[in-house]
């Protein structure tokens, strides 16, 4: 008897998506960081870097809102937990799985790694807590910007109603207009 295989539709598409994945070019560079410009992306890819084989989706969205909250995973409530599920569940994972960086199965709520979410690892290098202390600087200028803006327009509109001697009025209301420019440039940037 002759030992022939046989394949079945399955088999196909099984072979079919291996051979996809195999074949994979590199991401453009502006779908790349269009897609990790999010956090959420970003921390999803992370916690998929290091697990293996499919994931749960609702383990990703605890891991993602005990960070974004500060709380290990047991402290979470549910309004916290939802938040953040609802927002992978209808956005961040679509997305990931349109572009073929993940294998999302909505219904059944897994994730899984591709052979493209390995090229977005290396952008992943850059520490969270790098992220955090820019954002720390940012709102820190913004504090100063926003209090000596604030201050300038006291003193400036001081000097207009006589309430402070106007010498040097005109320069005073140019640099109370240059901090307010500089203030609405770094708020609107």
């Amino acid at each position: 008897m002759d030992a022939t295989a046989v394949t079945t539709g399955d088999d196909m598409a099984t072979a079919e998506n291996r051979t996809a994945e195999s074949e994979v070019g590199p991401l453009p560079k502006d779908d790349l960081f269009h897609l990790l410009q999010n956090q959420r992306r970003r921390r999803v890819l992370r916690y998929l870097r290091e697990e293996e084989g499919q994931v749960d989706m609702r383990d990703i969205a605890e891991h993602i809102a005990a960070l974004e909250n500060d709380v290990e995973v047991s402290a979470l409530s549910s309004a916290q937990r939802k938040r953040v599920y609802v927002g992978l569940y209808q956005c961040h994972l679509p997305k990931l799985d349109e572009v073929g960086v993940i294998k999302y199965d909505q219904s059944r709520g897994f994730v899984e790694r591709t052979a493209l979410t390995e090229q977005l690892f290396p952008y992943l290098e850059v520490n969270e807590e790098d992220e955090d202390v820019g954002e720390e600087i940012t709102a820190l200028v913004l504090r100063y910007h926003g209090v000596a803006t604030v201050l300038a327009v006291v003193l400036t509109l001081a000097a207009w109603a006589t309430v402070i001697p106007a010498a040097g009025l005109w320069l005073a209301t140019f640099v109370t207009v240059l901090f307010a420019a500089a203030t609405l440039a770094v708020v609107y940037r």
